[in-house]
């Protein structure tokens, strides 16, 4: 199996180093399973136009927190974006307005 490489937008970074180190450290564990197996998120297609992020991305739901990886695919490049980190709380028409873009 291939692994992907994997990048962190600035905002995604930085939305990492605020999380307290448990789930910090699951959510990595969430990342590098992706890294191997990206089929494992799923197209992220809100019902509302309003919960559209600025681009087609993909949705991953980090395992016992209530965080969500946005990652855009590139399967040609064999690479991962993570956009966004959402937390599953939020008003989902109200989520990517602080996704710097």
């Amino acid at each position: 199996m291939t692994v992907w490489n994997v990048r962190y937008t600035r905002q995604f970074a930085e939305q990492l180093a605020e999380l307290p180190d448990a789930t910090y450290k699951r959510l990595e564990d969430s990342i590098d399973v992706l890294e191997s197996n990206p089929s494992l998120s799923r197209r992220y297609d809100p019902q509302y136009e309003a919960a559209r992020p600025p681009v087609p991305c993909r949705c991953y739901p980090v395992p016992r927190t209530t965080k969500v990886i946005y990652p855009m695919a590139d399967e040609t490049a064999r690479e991962l974006t993570m956009l966004f980190l959402g937390d599953a709380r939020e008003d989902s028409k109200r989520r990517f307005d602080r996704m710097a873009w």
